[in-house]
């Protein structure tokens, strides 16, 4: 009797033709479009379209001011939490998955115990170092 694990060449191949089916049609339409828009595009370039868009507000004064570096430490700390909400909940799926494994919960409990005392921890340094209050 065969292994369940083996597979042929064949199923595999048989398995993933509708995937590459699928990313031909979506690059040759994605190619299509942008090859349509460019032959029967109109090109009349102004003074008002060569203007860079900044969310339909005219631009008023240099592009090349400086902004206030909490914009980006704001941007990056959303970002490092937001990313922590997706561990997690990867964490909750894997222990109930494996609850019926002898041991198994404690040590999840445990491990997520201390990931969010690491989390805490950094919160904790921002809030102190002021990164969280605006002026």
């Amino acid at each position: 009797m065969p292994s369940p694990l083996l597979v042929s060449a064949a199923t595999i191949a048989e398995a993933y033709v509708p995937v590459l089916i699928m990313l031909l049609v979506a690059l040759g339409f994605a190619v299509a479009n942008l090859i349509l828009s460019w032959v029967i595009g109109r090109r009349k370039p102004s003074a008002v379209k060569l203007e860079p868009y900044e969310c339909g507000v005219p631009t008023v004064g240099s592009a090349r001011q400086q902004v206030n570096v909490r914009f980006y430490l704001v941007a990056l700390l959303f970002l490092l939490f937001d990313m922590e909400i997706i561990y997690i909940i990867t964490w909750a799926v894997a222990v109930r998955a494996n609850a019926g494994v002898a041991g198994f919960v404690p040590y999840g409990m445990a491990v997520m115990g201390i990931y969010m005392a690491i989390l805490l921890v950094g919160l904790l340094y921002e809030w102190k170092k002021g990164a969280l209050t605006w002026n």
